[in-house]
């Protein structure tokens, strides 16, 4: 802890990391990034914002067409894809990510 302070107070050299841990970091601060991206937007789509559901309902009722927009499967479908990408398909959890897309795109 001390050694920590000093280097955050300019006392003292930064601490050199080794490459692989310095890539471990990156990974580990990119799939926190990610997971707490698709969390997000898997509480969006099992609670749907009531107002849009309103003025769907009010479309329907009044016989008019409702405007096209991207519904919230969609936008799960589309993190999970950035998200398989940016975390490389070739790991275990990127990979994951880019089959969960294609299996919610055959549901919607």
């Amino acid at each position: 802890m001390l050694k920590f302070t000093e280097e955050k107070l300019g006392q003292a050299e930064k601490t050199e990391l080794d490459a692989h841990l310095e890539n471990l970091l990156l990974k580990s601060e990119s799939t926190k990034h990610w997971t707490e991206r698709i969390l997000k937007q898997t509480e969006v789509l099992l609670q749907p914002n009531p107002n849009m559901r309103m003025e769907e309902f009010l479309y329907e009722k009044l016989d008019r067409k409702i405007p096209t927009r991207v519904n919230n499967h969609e936008l799960l479908g589309e993190c999970m894809i950035d998200a398989g990408h940016e975390l490389g398909p070739g790991t275990a959890y990127g990979e994951k990510h880019l089959h969960v897309r294609s299996r919610l795109s055959g549901h919607v």
